[in-house]
């Protein structure tokens, strides 16, 4: 590589951090906001779909643009539209113009896998890949981190929209840095032909099973994401702060999970197999969720330990599937088909779900649910053609 991994690894995270963190302030600020716009929980809820929806609709086609562009354009456009985002988060005086800063925000939403995974593709040489596929992806968990440990202080310091402001800084600060650090013209380190392979040209079939898995998956663990906090105060009478700690407890194992398994996915078990193994993980820790009103509350932790594991890891490994069997001229399009399927399970689970427990007063049918999409999911990508890391040395 032309310059230091340790700076590489900067940019992506930071580039993952970025594009995700829209939704998670979105999340954190909603109380601050419906007090001072007068919005509803249904339209902060919306507003959440917007993002990931838009972001969803958008992936194939920035995947397209990421393969035309380069890597190194596509990262830094996520940072910049990113940071434009927040901005206009933090001048935001009416939903109106919450819902337009989602929709800037739902774009890097989609873009920041096919970026990222475009740029380890073309700088990371194989048997790296990985480790740092992982720790990349490890920037989604831990902007969850960073929106929750910062934006309320900065909101009770000075205000939501401020709160919102100070990280549209930040962000521009990073495309900034990345311009710095990425140089201009560098040189493929993956397989000799990747760089020489059409963009245009057809994906793997494969690709179109992993996108249907990103889809079940997104469907499947949408829900929890989104109301775990809520089934442990409402349906497990813990705390709000106990519920906030299982929350943060997910986050912080799934960063170390990510990491983990998108090596393991390199180096031990092919990606194919390791995906069918975290999707029956991810069905177990559902079920745990629906037996714990029942059984006892205490079932609420192993849930979300394997939750952290089933329901988060497999997004790692996923990425690395595509990086290590995928020329590099075509990783970013590639993507994009797995993040649209991602997020438009994502942008359907959580108004499907909310929806079932007003009419059920219960999250038991939801997490049922969930079950069953998991399973469904270890069948798809069983039957799909083995993906594994002996393809990455013939594309």
């Amino acid at each position: 590589m032309p310059f230091g991994r340790g700076s590489l690894t900067i940019v992506l995270v930071t580039a993952m951090i970025a594009s995700t963190f829209s939704i998670f302030a979105l999340a954190v600020l909603a109380s601050a906001i419906i007090d001072d716009l007068g919005v509803s929980r249904t339209m902060v809820g919306v507003i959440g779909s917007v993002n990931t929806g838009v972001g969803a609709l958008s992936a194939p086609y920035s995947g397209k643009l990421t393969d035309r562009i380069g890597p190194r354009n596509a990262v830094l456009t996520v940072l910049v539209l990113s940071a434009i985002s927040l901005l206009l988060m933090g001048v935001s005086s009416t939903a109106w113009m919450l819902i337009a800063a989602g929709v800037v925000g739902g774009i890097p939403q989609g873009w920041g896998n096919p970026a990222t995974n475009a740029l380890i593709s073309a700088l990371v040489e194989p048997g790296g890949r990985g480790v740092m596929t992982g720790i990349k992806q490890s920037g989604v968990t831990f902007a969850v981190f960073l929106a929750g440990a910062t934006l309320p202080g900065l909101e009770q310091l000075w205000s939501w929209q401020a709160a919102c402001l100070v990280f549209a800084a930040a962000f521009a600060l990073f495309a900034c840095g990345a311009y710095l650090i990425l140089p201009a013209g560098f040189t493929v380190v993956g397989p000799s032909h990747a760089s020489t392979t059409s963009s245009s040209g057809p994906l793997p079939v494969f690709i179109w099973r992993l996108g249907l898995y990103a889809l079940l998956m997104g469907l499947a663990s949408g829900s929890i994401g989104r109301f775990l906090a809520l089934f442990a105060e409402e349906s497990l009478d813990y705390t709000s702060t106990t519920a906030g700690f299982a929350v943060a407890l997910s986050g912080l194992l799934g960063m170390g999970f990510r990491i983990a398994a998108a090596r393991r996915a390199e180096h031990r078990v092919p990606p194919s197999t390791l995906l069918m193994q975290l999707s029956l993980i991810a069905a177990v820790s559902s079920s745990l969720f629906a037996l714990s009103p029942m059984v006892g509350r205490s079932l609420l932790w192993p849930a979300v330990v394997l939750y952290a594991l089933g329901h988060t890891a497999w997004n790692a490994v996923i990425n690395l599937a595509v990086i290590v069997n995928v020329p590099t001229a075509q990783a970013g399009r590639a993507t994009g088909i797995i993040i649209l399927g991602f997020l438009m399970g994502l942008t359907i689970a959580g108004p499907v779900a909310g929806f079932i427990v007003d009419e059920r007063g219960s999250y038991e049918l939801v997490w049922w649910l969930s079950v069953v999409l998991a399973g469904v999911s270890s069948v798809v990508v069983k039957r799909s053609p083995r993906v594994g890391r002996a393809e990455a040395d013939r594309t």
